[in-house]
């Protein structure tokens, strides 16, 4: 029975006043929170207070501009929330030490050094840091090696088994589907159009590769054997030989001793702090600063159009958005200083220029400093390039500087289907994105002298941005990737650090009278229950809903690729590439 006009005036009306009653209601809890102050552990029934870090994932570098607040209490937190509440841990005198819990936390090796450095800095401010895991795989054990005690459950597994890098090509599928990609590169090191052009590497791709994977290897077992107290060599023998059970990890030095859960938790006699509690006490303390540093994190591939996050289109950077939002901190007097935390493989070579003039024109105003995580690469790179300052993890995979264009050719896909198509044009190049047939030899070379003429823009502002000859970028470029490590040696970024490092270089650029009392703005900013209402969140969540369910019909493998297939077409659509689809993948 259909119903009636005034009953659905009436659930519309009492629908509409639910929302505005739950608005209201988180309204009153934001405010208390934001009243409120860092922690004081004064008068508590033990005589110390250590803080609990339980790392579970997904962690994400930093928020996302489609993140919701619904209970400010349920914040999940970012790389950059965990990093920055160790360090005023470090710095506080109500705490007096760290437990570390690891379970399946979903950080990559960037994110793990971005938290290491952390509690490096907890250890060397004279603390203790204990950690507990059921397993320790590469990334746990070299996370937990900061801490002075690892313990591990009696049946636990100790993986950690050496690193490897990985690609996954798809010539051999295309020939079968009759597809053909139809690309022109600039850069012998440009391996992006390899993923769908090979069915393996070539020789320069496998150098770099190689070089990567030795730069990355050295800085995680160095890493290890100087918080475990132990020589690069015993820490290999531990890596190429590995202990597979726990009572021998614990036999060979690798951990220090098989704890149950229960039982680690008891010989911690000390009133454990929450984290998430904590982390959220210091945001707000950072919103009371009249002076602040804006770290815009800049997560994804970048486009033309708006900056969107999860779903079908993956995580991707809008020209739009980015712009938009520069600009607003370039005008902001409150706004002192702009880090820059870039995550991206890189995407549009016209829309990664477009925000290169809008930081360029930012750094005019105010000290930029750009603060690399896992990727800054191709696009990635070039959006870095205007800032005052550059830093990296030192398993960052930056540099790319190269460009690609082209196209997938159809045509015998759509044999196969039965597809016929037919076209008229006017205009001998009319037909140059006709995703049919190959390109012609007047379309090849209209598209090669178009990625060639960026590649020489995208040099020559490296070069600019870098205090470097053309020649001198050159030499590094040709679309080679190279670690955090590797690009200060050679000059891509001026040192390795995290991202605390970074904003500690950007308050020091502003030079502020009082360095001590600058708070923080994090961006993107995430959406209110209302804001995310009035766009439509519904129509997001059954996107993001869908997304989750095809990742687990397909496997993260597969369903990351067709992403990166999906991202591919999107930015080629604006003719030339800045960008690596087909990424690194370091185990």
């Amino acid at each position: 029975m259909a119903m009636k006009k005034g009953t659905r005036l009436l659930l519309w009306i009492t629908g509409l006043g639910f929302v505005i009653f739950s608005a209201a209601a988180i309204a009153v809890v934001l405010l208390v929170v934001n009243d409120q102050e860092l922690p004081d552990f004064e008068g508590e029934t033990s005589d110390q207070a250590w803080l609990d870090v339980h790392l579970r994932g997904p962690i994400h570098d930093g928020p996302k501009p489609d993140s919701l607040i619904v209970d400010p209490e349920q914040i999940p937190l970012t790389v950059h929330d965990i990093s920055a509440a160790i360090h005023a841990a470090a710095a506080d005198d109500d705490i007096d030490g760290l437990v570390l819990h690891l379970d399946g936390h979903g950080l990559g090796l960037a994110g793990a050094q971005d938290i290491r450095s952390a509690l490096v800095a907890f250890d060397e401010a004279g603390k203790e840091c204990r950690a507990w895991s059921k397993v320790y795989e590469n990334i746990d054990w070299y996370l937990a090696s900061a801490c002075g005690e690892l313990h591990i459950h009696p049946e636990g597994v100790p993986m950690a088994i050496g690193l490897k890098v990985s690609t996954t090509y798809f010539a051999g599928t295309f020939e079968k589907l009759g597809v053909s990609g139809d690309f022109e590169r600039v850069g012998e090191f440009k391996s992006a159009i390899e993923t769908y052009e090979n069915t393996a590497p070539s020789e320069p791709t496998i150098h770099m590769y190689t070089e990567l994977l030795d730069s990355l290897y050295t800085t995680f077992v160095q890493d290890i054997a100087d918080g475990r107290e132990m020589s690069f060599a015993e820490v290999q023998a531990l890596v190429d030989d590995p202990p597979v059970t726990a009572q021998t990890a614990v036999d060979r030095g690798m951990l220090d001793a098989m704890t149950y859960k229960d039982e680690f938790d008891e010989q911690i006699e000390a009133e454990l702090v929450d984290l998430d509690g904590y982390a959220a006490d210091l945001r707000n303390s950072w919103r009371r600063s009249s002076e602040q540093v804006a770290v815009v994190h800049l997560q994804g591939t970048i486009i033309d159009g708006e900056s969107t996050s999860g779903g079908f289109g993956g995580d991707n950077i809008g020209d739009i958005t980015t712009v938009e939002l520069l600009e607003r901190l370039k005008d902001d007097e409150d706004v002192i200083a702009v880090v820059l935390r870039v995550d991206s493989p890189g995407g549009s070579a016209l829309s990664s220029d477009v925000m290169w003039r809008a930081i360029e024109q930012l750094a005019e105003e105010k000290p930029v400093v750009a603060s690399m995580a896992g990727y800054a690469a191709s696009g990635g790179y070039y959006i870095s390039m205007p800032a005052d300052y550059i830093v990296a993890e030192p398993s960052t995979l930056t540099g790319s500087i190269g460009v690609f264009g082209g196209k997938f050719a159809l045509a015998g896909l759509y044999e196969k289907l039965g597809v016929t198509t037919w076209t008229q044009q006017r205009g001998d190049l009319a037909n140059l994105y006709n995703t049919t047939e190959p390109f012609s030899e007047a379309e090849r070379k209209a598209i090669r002298t178009r990625i060639v003429a960026f590649y020489d823009t995208f040099v020559q502002k490296a070069a600019d941005g870098r205090g470097m000859t053309w020649d001198e970028i050159d030499a590094v470029a040709g679309g080679r990737v190279w670690t955090g490590a590797q690009a200060v040696e050679v000059g891509l970024v001026d040192e390795v650090g995290s991202l605390e490092d970074a904003i500690a270089i950007a308050i020091e650029l502003a030079a502020p009278e009082d360095p001590d009392d600058i708070g923080r703005r994090i961006l993107p900013r995430r959406q209110t229950l209302m804001e995310a209402i009035l766009k439509s969140l519904n129509e997001q969540q059954a996107s993001v809903d869908a997304s989750a369910q095809m990742r687990n019909l397909m496997g993260d493998e597969a369903f990351e690729t067709m992403i990166a297939g999906r991202q591919l077409s999107q930015v080629l659509e604006t003719g030339v590439a800045a960008m690596d689809p087909a990424r690194i993948t370091i185990h």
